[in-house]
């Protein structure tokens, strides 16, 4: 069992699961939210178009601002008081990703997109320590990608004012149900 290492076939196939459920989450809203801020900020788009270097600052920006997963819960493990409530082994925490990613004792104007933060993989969009997202590098990779071809063969990427953008109602997954899109593709 746990605690000597070994997983027998069900629990493989949970983790495999939430793995898999996991990354196509993650990477779909990604990706999603990539896009909306693009369509949104066209000045932004035009200087990743004319800068693709800070394609890799955007990403991490997006998922600060707008992490794949709202929230996650924590168990206490131990006794202890956090913010002045005492908290004791067994309660339960949902810790709110992108209201950490928003705190302005940690990071500095925290609503804005900002493309030259110090340490831009600093937050707990892909959460931390041993929750750390096993798959943040592929979802990284991912949006780069998605995002640089995105600006590279479009030369124009606005929502569509007639059908707004919708997202999937759900506690823990911030992922665009609809995203209509207006793109001018790129002169050859």
């Amino acid at each position: 069992g746990a605690r000597d290492g070994t997983v027998d076939a069900t629990h493989a196939v949970g983790i495999a699961l939430v793995l898999f459920g996991a990354a196509g989450e993650s990477t779909a809203s990604l990706v999603g939210n990539a896009a909306r801020l693009l369509a949104e900020q066209p000045a932004l788009a035009a200087r990743l178009r004319a800068e693709p270097a800070l394609v890799p600052r955007f990403v991490e920006e997006v998922v600060r601002l707008e992490p794949p997963f709202k929230g996650h819960y924590r168990a206490v493990r131990r006794a202890c008081t956090l913010a002045g409530a005492a908290l004791a082994p067994g309660d339960r925490l949902f810790l709110a990703w992108a209201s950490a990613n928003r705190d302005a004792a940690v990071v500095e104007a925290p609503d804005e997109l900002r493309l030259d933060r110090r340490f831009p993989k600093r937050h707990m969009g892909f959460g931390r320590g041993s929750h750390f997202c096993i798959g943040a590098h592929l979802a990284r990779l991912e949006g780069r990608v998605v995002v640089e071809e995105l600006l590279a063969r479009t030369s124009d990427v606005a929502l569509d004012p007639a059908r707004p953008p919708a997202y999937t109602h759900s506690m823990f997954v911030r992922r665009h149900d609809r995203l209509p899109l207006v793109v001018r593709a790129a002169a050859d």
